[in-house]
Order: structure tokens, then C-alpha cells, then sequence
């Protein structure tokens, strides 16, 4: 017999659906322990492969916190400090002074939001960082941004020595056993599409008076590689602030191992950091997130968990993938999903 709160996921599920919210869904409700609900809709199975887009920023900090953990870095180091390419270059030395891992981890950087990295394409990652600085206005207070994710991880590849998959793979899906979570799926893996085209980032290049002639044609199923321009066009599918597909599953047993950890670094990460309303250490913090924290993901993909009442919900849609602009947002949807698992859950 289907629980209350397993209805009630599928039902809110494929009702959002057939509203016009995404096409595809997988959701997975879950405690501490196992695994509570979980529902699949759009003709897709529950071992779909998604493009999580910012989520790749949670498997990134996570593997910088375990980089701090075990003593290769602090929170406090200053990015000149981390980075000799930036140390030796006047401009970028003088702009990142005072930038700390900490505030890469948090937002509250200085660094302008986005920038079409790959209108630059084939120069290398420092000169179109210090053109990008020099061409916008710094920031103040918390200003979510893709470059401080860039910057991570760079980082990891330059402190562990390998690539970001290699990184991805040996630090933190084997490790945590998390299963399908890589930036390169193997194309016989059921992944779902995740966009038509790059639209969206095409206006946003030409309200910026910006020029690529890179983009993928218009109207074409993207499947396998990042919808995330920057990701695919400049990084090769494999970034610190993008480029990851996952099973909803994958993402599952992570909140699950943020839950359960008494590791102090780990537990501080999820909660709110008084220099950054409304961030943790790589966390979104916030009402979407009842007595806990999460992230988004662009494509249409959410996290959310909370170590103090013992729930999480995992929702992963593609809801870029329609041939014209879809006016929704998942916002409503996560936000209905985390107060019907919150108020079920316990049931």
C-alpha cells in the first residue's frame, strides 16, 4: 500500500507536470536512514541521468571543505595566495586582495555574477578572468556567482593534481559511494535532455553587446553535454560551477552523508554564515528550505535537506526542455514538494 506522503509526491509531481512546469521529473524523499518516497514522471525511469547545472556547485565545495579538513587548504587563505597567476599579475593581485576561500565558498567575493567566458575562447582562464574583472563593477555584500565556482575548481585541480572528472570520481563519488555522478555521462545511460539551443544565454550576450558565433544551433535537443555555456563552450563540459549529470539517487546519498556527519566543518556548511545572509559554506539557506539548507540548479533541479528534522527531497526536472521559453520556474513546485515531505514525513 502507497503511503500518504508517497501519493501525495506522486500526485503534486504530475500535477506540475502536466501544468506545463517540465516535461520529466524524478523526486526522492528521504530521512537520514532510507529512502521515504520517490516518484518518476514524463516517461522516464528513476535511474535517469539529469544535467544538474549548479548543483555541480555543492560537489565542489564539498571536496574543497574535505581539501581544508585534511589540512591542504584554509578558509582563510587568499586567493593570490592560492593562485600564482593571479599573485603575479599587478591588476589581479590588487583586485582579489582580501579574497579569501571563504568568501569564494560563500559569495561574497567581489566578482560580478557571470561572463561569457567562452566569447574569449582560447585564451587562457586568467587572461579572460582579468578581462572580465576589468570590465565589470565589483560587488558588495552576497552576489551569487558563477566565477568564485570557476576559481574552486581550478583550485582543486591544481591542488590534487588531475582533472575535475578525476577529482569528481576519486574524491567524492567513490568515496561516498554515491553512484552516477560524473561530468562525462556514458551516452548509453537513460539521460535525459536538458534544453533546446542556447536561448537563454544568447540574450543574455546580446544585452551585454557581447558576440559569439560558437553556439549550438537554435532549436537543437542538447543531451550529454552542459546546457551551461560556459561549462560546454569554454570548459569542455567539466567545471567548478557546472557541467555535472547525476542520478537524483547520487545526490540523495550525499544530503544523507551531510546529515549524518558530526564532522564540525561539514555541519557549519549547512548552516547560516553571518557575513552572508542567507548562504552557508556552499548552501543556500532560506524559507524554500524549512530548518535547513540546499541549491538550484538552472535546468531545473533542487536539493533540499534538513540535518535538524531529519527530511530531505531530491527534484530534478528538465524544465528548459520545451521549443519555446518556458515562462514557469520550478520554484513553486520545490516549494510545495519540501512542506509536503516536512509535514508528511513524520506521518
Amino acid at each position: 500500500m502507497r503511503s500518504r506522503l508517497q501519493r501525495e509526491i506522486e500526485d503534486l509531481t504530475e500535477r506540475y507536470r502536466q501544468a506545463g512546469y517540465f516535461p520529466s521529473a524524478c523526486v526522492r524523499v528521504f530521512n537520514d536512514r532510507e529512502t521515504l518516497a520517490q516518484c518518476s514522471v514524463g516517461g522516464i525511469s528513476e535511474h535517469a541521468v539529469f544535467d544538474v547545472a549548479s548543483l555541480t556547485k555543492i560537489a565542489t565545495a564539498t571536496q574543497i571543505l574535505f581539501l581544508v579538513n585534511r589540512g591542504k587548504l584554509r578558509l582563510e587563505d587568499t586567493v593570490p595566495a592560492l593562485f600564482p597567476e593571479i599573485a603575479a599579475d599587478e591588476y589581479l593581485a590588487r583586485r582579489m586582495e582580501g579574497v579569501t576561500l571563504y568568501r569564494l565558498l560563500t559569495h561574497t567575493s567581489t566578482l560580478t555574477a557571470w561572463y561569457p567566458f567562452y566569447s574569449r575562447r582560447g585564451q587562457v582562464f586568467f587572461a579572460v578572468l582579468k578581462y572580465a574583472l576589468q570590465h565589470t563593477e565589483p560587488t558588495r555584500g552576497m552576489v551569487y556567482s558563477d566565477l568564485n565556482f570557476m576559481l574552486l575548481g581550478k583550485l582543486l585541480e591544481k591542488i590534487q593534481g588531475r582533472s575535475l572528472d578525476a577529482c569528481l570520481e576519486q574524491d567524492l563519488a567513490q568515496p561516498l559511494a554515491l553512484g552516477v555522478m560524473t561530468y562525462h555521462p556514458d551516452p548509453l545511460l537513460p539521460i535525459v535532455p536538458s534544453c533546446f539551443g542556447n536561448e537563454i544565454e544568447r540574450g543574455m550576450c546580446r544585452d551585454r553587446g557581447i558576440s559569439f558565433d560558437g553556439f549550438r544551433p537554435e532549436g537543437m535537443a542538447v543531451r550529454g553535454t552542459a546546457n551551461d555555456g560556459n561549462a560546454h563552450y569554454y570548459f569542455g563540459d567539466a567545471a567548478g560551477h557546472a557541467g555535472i549529470f547525476a542520478e537524483a539517487e547520487a545526490y540523495e546519498r550525499l544530503c544523507r552523508f551531510y546529515m549524518r556527519t558530526e564532522d564540525p566543518l561539514l555541519i557549519q556548511a549547512q548552516q547560516e554564515q553571518e557575513t552572508a545572509p542567507g548562504r552557508g559554506i556552499g548552501f543556500e539557506r532560506g524559507t524554500a528550505y524549512p530548518h535547513g539548507c540546499g541549491h538550484t540548479g538552472f535546468t531545473g533541479t533542487g536539493i533540499y535537506f534538513s540535518r535538524e528534522k531529519r527530511i530531505g527531497v531530491v527534484s530534478f526536472t528538465n524544465r528548459l526542455y520545451y521549443p519555446q521559453k518556458n515562462e514557469h520556474g520550478t520554484g513553486e513546485f520545490r516549494r510545495a514538494l519540501h512542506e509536503a515531505a516536512f509535514a508528511l514525513a513524520a506521518e
